[in-house]
């Protein structure tokens, strides 16, 4: 088994416990790699001229400048569109007032012009940030092995209890055996 080609050719890196698989050279994704690189190289070209990537950057440039301008923006001209469709076809109070809010909401958002760092050191920035982001994966070292047995589980709760009452038998100068001897109602 060991003298196998497929062992040898999976072990031939410098360390056996990793194994690295370039996946360009497998029969089955190799051809799809193949085209997707061949079509990204096609767009980068393109890019380099394209005057919706410029609008695009320019919009992006602007957005980390001032986050709360531009999402204003966008709130304030999704209000102006529910409402003016809240007037199509016979008033709707709950459209016209919604759009309404979203519009005052938009104009209001576009009057502070902090740009994310600053935004990202707010309080209510740094929880939202805190809440979604995933956990830091735990440091691992070659000497950690995984636990694959069970902790034993204690029952601090009876422990406790026992412990109370002899703490509370000790305070009052008996314990726990001459109060089971003395108890005449205990048989």
């Amino acid at each position: 088994m060991r003298n196998s080609a497929l062992y040898r050719w999976l072990t031939a890196e410098p360390d056996p416990d990793v194994i690295v698989i370039d996946l360009r050279e497998t029969w089955t994704v190799g051809p799809f790699l193949v085209i997707l690189d061949w079509i990204l190289e096609r767009l980068i070209d393109a890019a380099a001229d394209s005057r919706a990537v410029a609008v695009a950057q320019r919009g992006m440039t602007a957005t980390r400048a001032a986050p709360l301008r531009v999402m204003g923006l966008v709130t304030a001209l999704v209000g102006v569109a529910v409402a003016a469709s809240g007037l199509i076809g016979g008033i709707s109070t709950l459209r016209l007032g919604g759009g309404i809010a979203l519009a005052i909401g938009g104009l209001t958002a576009m009057q502070d012009g902090r740009d994310w760092a600053t935004l990202r050191e707010t309080r209510p920035v740094a929880l939202t940030i805190a809440a979604l982001e995933p956990p830091d994966t735990p440091e691992t070292t070659a000497d950690d092995e995984p636990d694959d047995q069970p902790h034993p589980t204690t029952c601090t709760r009876s422990t406790s209890a026992h412990t109370d009452d002899a703490d509370a038998n000790t305070l009052s100068g008996r314990s726990s055996d001459t109060e089971e001897q003395s108890d005449p109602d205990n048989s």
